[in-house]
């Protein structure tokens, strides 16, 4: 389930069920899950379960990041 796409720049992008993955650039720490939520690049960004399904609850004890974001998508 676990791929690669390549994208129009040349560089390799990994996949997970056929989708990009990316890392929200706000996370600095493991664990954080600042991006949760967040609605940018036209789209809803959430963190990807170990099955490929997003995860669209809110983490518990981490502080989300304000809709207006653009630093960076959080997974799905």
């Amino acid at each position: 389930m676990v791929g690669t796409i390549t994208r129009s720049d040349h560089s390799t992008q990994v996949t997970y069920h056929g989708h990009p993955l990316y890392y929200f650039a706000e996370d600095t720490k493991p664990g954080q899950t600042n991006g949760q939520g967040v609605n940018a690049f036209g789209a809803s960004w959430y963190v990807v379960s170990p099955n490929g399904t997003p995860v669209t609850s809110a983490a518990s004890g981490t502080a989300s990041a304000s809709a207006g974001s653009t630093s960076g998508g959080s997974g799905y």
